[in-house]
């Protein structure tokens, strides 16, 4: 089971540019409907991409060991490596190795067995995401004018379903199709 993201003290875009995305709505900047679903839709994208993904931040990451040579950073795009700790003990730069995109291997042995043995303080992250963005944008868009996931509204003999994520399923926080598209580009393919 996927575990939630620790919170990001930023969400993905701002309450005006959400405004100008949504423009035409009866969304306000003000709404604190409005903060609350772009903060959710911020944490609803990050849980399913298993990371933090944008922007560029410094994060520290406890790991549990494995007792093998390789453990899979919780990222996709590491800029830099700071310090790793094992159990306790700060190790050498030497000791380790690691690759943009995500991978820590110790050379010369096995990461510990411990639970939490590994402790790597990093910089990761994308400097854009653009289309990821965009993605929070319309999912609390959706949420916040459908916030009970109502599949479909009427007026006379129309009928609009406008967070319809597949047939009689509400919009809400869900993911569309075409959403978890965009986003799969930037989830770790370990989840």
């Amino acid at each position: 089971m996927t575990q939630p993201v620790a919170a990001h003290e930023d969400v993905l875009g701002s309450l005006a540019q959400l405004a100008s995305f949504v423009e035409g709505t009866d969304l306000e900047q003000t709404d604190e409907l409005t903060k609350f679903f772009l903060g959710a839709a911020t944490e609803a994208v990050r849980n399913y991409c298993g990371w933090h993904v944008f922007p560029v931040a410094d994060r520290v990451v406890t790991l549990d060991g494995r007792g093998s040579a390789e453990l899979i950073l919780p990222t996709l795009r590491v800029e830099n490596i700071v310090s790793v700790v094992e159990n306790g003990t700060p190790l050498a730069p030497t000791a380790f190795e690691w690759s943009a995109a995500g991978m820590l291997r110790r050379l010369g042995g096995c990461w510990t067995t411990r639970y939490r043995g590994v402790v790597v303080i990093l910089r990761d992250g994308f400097a854009r995401a653009d289309d990821l963005v965009a993605t929070v944008y319309a999912v609390a868009a959706r949420a916040a004018s459908s916030p009970s996931g109502a599949v479909q509204d009427n007026a006379g003999p129309f009928t609009f379903a406008p967070g319809q994520l597949s047939a009689g399923v509400g919009g809400g926080l869900g993911l569309m199709a075409h959403e978890r598209a965009v986003l799969d580009r930037y989830r770790r393919p370990d989840l």
